[in-house]
């Protein structure tokens, strides 16, 4: 049986550096997937009821308040609540993690210069 090296070149010994730059990626993208989604879903779930079932649409609940009015008007309070949810949830996640990779670019850009 061959010992194990004392140094293995492959072991991680901290954090890769694009590490960072991968969690960002990828904090990033699922904001984007759950904002786009949660948006243009309701939006084709909308044009789709309209298409498909124009009687429920024109349906009256109040006077003459149909079912497709206030489902517009519902339509425009979830995109304001995604656009809403998605700075918020960028300045909790996505934001830390860019400063993080900004402030390390700087200190490698630093100590790159400083060792020429």
């Amino acid at each position: 049986m061959r010992e194990p090296y004392a140094h293995d070149p492959y072991a991680q010994d901290g954090p890769r550096p694009g590490a960072d730059v991968a969690a960002l990626r990828s904090a990033y993208r699922l904001l984007r997937r759950i904002s786009t989604l949660a948006a243009l879903g309701s939006f084709v779930l909308y044009i789709a009821l309209s298409c498909c079932a124009p009687g429920l649409m024109g349906a009256r609940i109040a006077g003459e308040l149909s079912l497709g009015m206030v489902l517009g008007v519902l339509q425009l309070l979830v995109t304001f609540a995604a656009v809403f949810w998605y700075g918020r949830s960028a300045r909790r996640s996505v934001d830390p993690l860019a400063l993080a990779v900004r402030e390390r670019a700087r200190a490698t850009g630093r100590s790159a210069g400083a060792a020429r």
